[in-house]
């Protein structure tokens, strides 16, 4: 028939072939960073991710400090391919 929609496939079916930082981005996958405190949406820079930490970083499940100054709050990736 066709192509899959992909947004219908399921994220935990894309983790299982898209586990690094390395593969979202040569895949070209489009991540941002969300705060549950403040609402601060950024883009997040894979490229300085792979250089800080290493390619086989993963963001599955992985939180970090938020950016915004004097926000105390947590950021969880989300990520689109």
């Amino acid at each position: 028939m066709g192509a899959k929609n992909r947004d219908r496939i399921p994220i935990a079916s894309w983790r299982m072939t898209v586990e690094t930082v390395e593969h979202m981005e040569r895949l070209g996958w489009d991540v941002i960073s969300k705060c549950g405190a403040c609402g601060l949406l950024m883009r997040a820079d894979l490229k300085l991710i792979i250089r800080t930490t290493g390619p086989a970083t993963s963001l599955w499940n992985r939180h970090a400090r938020c950016k915004r100054i004097g926000c105390q709050g947590m950021v969880e990736f989300q990520a689109r391919p």
